[in-house]
């Protein structure tokens, strides 16, 4: 397939406005066009390949996808309202393969592969019980990893089918309650840590000192440093009094420099000296 060139494999192919290469393929099983798109480094050989997998889409395989849609139908009409709006038949479907009437896809995204030999699709388009958020399907090695809204996950991401992502992922649909069962007691028997500065706004000053001086000074990580501030006094201050957020943040330094080497009570002294006292 040497000299293979996008103009070959694509109808109206041209350069989008963020440099990518679409333009428009068969869907056979379908019998309709839908819009490729390749993202920058997707060679026209890897797309040519892409497209004759989606040529390979068979009923059987089309099938298992709206088994999986209408798990998301299924979700909308159990947590939301959306069943007083929507056409009373896509409420009664009994054979999965009538939610196609429901539903349609538009695009086929195709991204650099890790692995060029694993047949890999990402299939996005519409659907009635979800028009804002729209359907995402990726297949991998001919089968469904993930259904469900568009959210821009990865068909090469392994994680797709752990356990934690059965709120958004309906390839687990069927196993949600007892994935619920157990994150619940996942979490009962370690439960998420506190974090404090996430109380702290991204633009104060208290961010830097941590973030930027102490991660410098300490050569630790972000993470590493909030650990090394919860406890001290000067945290216990800092939440106290949120004003103390927006001080200079070398002055917040000098303070947490002065606990660790003299002392919470000589810090406080001169904190409160900084803050109160006119120049």
């Amino acid at each position: 397939m040497s000299g293979l060139r996008f103009e070959d494999i694509l109808v109206n192919a041209g350069i989008d406005e963020f440099d990518r290469m679409t333009g428009y393929a068969e869907f056979p099983y379908f019998h309709k066009q839908i819009e490729v798109i390749c993202d920058e480094g997707v060679t026209a050989e890897y797309a040519a390949r892409s497209i004759r997998w989606l040529g390979e889409i068979d009923e059987l395989q089309v099938r298992e996808i709206c088994q999986y849609a209408l798990y998301y139908l299924q979700d909308e009409l159990e947590s939301t309202s959306k069943g007083e709006l929507l056409d009373e038949g896509i409420q009664r479907i009994q054979d999965p393969m009538e939610i196609l009437r429901y539903m349609e896809f538009v695009s086929l995204n195709i991204k650099v592969p890790i692995d060029s030999e694993i047949p890999v699709l990402n299939l996005s388009g519409g659907c009635d019980w979800q028009e804002d958020e729209g359907l995402h399907c990726l297949i991998k090695n001919g089968h469904v990893v993930y259904m469900g809204s568009w959210n821009d996950e990865d068909v090469w991401d392994e994680h797709l089918l752990d356990d934690d992502k059965y709120l958004f992922n309906y390839v687990l649909y069927p196993q949600r309650e007892t994935l619920r069962q157990k994150a619940a007691k996942r979490l009962k028997q370690h439960p998420p840590k506190p974090i404090p500065h996430l109380e702290f706004a991204m633009n104060s000053p208290v961010r830097k000192f941590v973030e930027f001086l102490l991660v410098g000074t300490e050569h630790c990580t972000r993470e590493e440093a909030w650990e090394k501030l919860e406890g001290t006094r000067l945290m216990a201050l800092l939440q106290e009094d949120s004003s103390l957020a927006w001080e200079d943040a070398s002055l917040l330094y000098r303070c947490y420099c002065m606990e660790r080497d003299l002392g919470a009570v000589d810090m406080e002294i001169y904190l409160w000296e900084q803050t109160h006292l006119e120049p």
